[in-house]
C-alpha cells in the first residue's frame, strides 16, 4: 500500500493527538482505523464487481505473468469465478480483471 505524500504533515498533525492515550484508548482508535479500512476496500471491491455480469468474457494476467482469458460463471462476496476451459476454474478478484470484446 502506498504512502500519501503528506506523510510528514499527517505525523504531526496525528502524534499531539495520539501521545496521550492510554492502551485502552489506542486499542479503541485501532479498531476503527482498521475498520475503516477494511469499508475502504470493500467499496472498492463492489465498485469493481459492478463492472462485470455472468457470461462476460474476461481476461487477467496471472502472477506468473501468463495471460489467461475466461466467461464469468459467478460473482461472489470478493471475487468472480471464472471457467477457463482446459485450465479448469479460476476465482480472481474483479480489480485484475479485464472485459473481452
Amino acid at each position: 500500500m502506498s504512502k500519501p505524500d503528506n506523510t510528514q504533515a499527517l505525523i504531526r498533525k496525528f502524534e499531539p493527538l495520539i501521545r496521550d492515550l492510554n492502551l485502552n484508548e489506542l486499542s479503541v482508535l485501532n479498531e476503527l482505523v482498521v475498520e475503516r479500512i477494511r469499508l475502504l476496500h470493500k467499496a472498492g471491491t463492489l465498485m469493481s464487481m459492478s463492472q462485470f455480469h455472468v457470461g462476460d468474457r474476461v481476461s487477467w494476467e496471472s502472477q506468473d505473468g501468463v495471460q489467461h482469458t475466461g466467461i464469468i460463471f459467478r460473482l461472489n462476496q470478493k471475487t468472480v469465478s471464472i471457467r477457463t476451459g482446459e485450465e479448469g476454474y479460476w476465482n480472481v478478484a474483479p480489480q485484475f480483471l479485464r472485459k473481452e470484446d
